[in-house]
């Protein structure tokens, strides 16, 4: 039954949007998106590009279309409405760089390389395409090419948060921990309510069996609100550190219900027995 009310609801959903104009239907899929109902606003698109498929503004009802449909996890649908788009108009950065952040949703990271380096050969300068681009190379173990990436963001932009965070995690990928660890209080410095900041400051002292200032960095990233569910591994790693087995484990075991893989957090649980 609840089946064949949902058939229905769309059925009556696609009537009442074909009856609309094509302006309409796009502000509906806008309101659809304040809602946050991305469903309806989904079909609301789809329904704007059937009734004139050579509107020229359909190139971002596509964009949008992707956007939606990578927050329905439709994954495969946002990248067919990428790739429309970016066929299109190839020129596009803005185009490339969504397709490239899908991409890496979807762990193609070849793929999001090549968007990234075809961003960057039309605009050597694009802030944003070097910082995904320079992740990407830490990810394949490119430190040198990471290094070019991040330190290229700083001499265009000084005081760029991005590309010193970048100069710092090949610090610790290096395993310089004091290096690192002196980089980041520096940026704590200037930026003293950035929970990851703390978070990574917390595994350089850690590194370094500064436990007490390990305890403390992981207390305030916390305390900012940090969304990152490794911060609960580094607490038990840091409760290991201190002998506190049955705490350890609960923290491992949190990190995996706020998302840590099994395959990880398996590893350190084998360290609580």
């Amino acid at each position: 039954m609840k089946k064949i009310f949902v058939i229905i609801s769309l059925l009556l959903c696609t009537t009442m949007l074909s009856a609309q104009t094509y302006e309409e239907m796009v502000t509906k899929s806008m309101d659809y998106l304040d809602k946050k109902d991305y469903f309806s606003a989904e079909q609301a698109l789809k329904a704007a590009l059937r009734k004139e498929p050579a509107n020229p503004n359909n190139i971002m009802l596509m964009v949008n279309l992707g956007t939606i449909q990578r927050n329905l996890g439709k994954f495969d649908e946002a990248l067919v409405s990428y790739n429309i788009a970016v066929d299109r108009y190839p020129e596009k950065i803005f185009l490339r760089q969504s397709r490239a952040a899908l991409y890496c949703e979807m762990g193609e990271y070849g793929e999001a390389m090549k968007d990234y380096n075809a961003i960057l050969l039309s605009d050597p300068n694009d802030l944003e395409a070097l910082y995904r681009r320079g992740l990407l190379h830490l990810y394949n173990k490119e430190l040198l090419s990471a290094e070019d990436d991040f330190e290229k963001i700083v001499s265009i932009v000084p005081e760029s948060l991005q590309g010193k965070m970048g100069i710092a995690l090949i610090m610790k990928r290096r395993g310089n921990w004091k290096e690192a660890e002196e980089y980041y209080t520096d940026l704590i410095y200037k930026n003293k309510s950035n929970a990851e900041l703390y978070f990574n400051r917390a595994e350089c002292y850690l590194q370094l069996n500064k436990l007490a200032r390990t305890n403390e960095d992981i207390s305030k990233a916390l305390e900012l609100g940090i969304s990152d569910p490794l911060i609960y591994i580094l607490r038990g790693q840091l409760r290991l550190a201190q002998y506190d087995k049955r705490m350890a484990k609960e923290d491992f075991l949190k990190a995996q219900e706020n998302g840590v893989s099994e395959s990880i957090v398996s590893d350190f649980l084998r360290l609580c027995k």
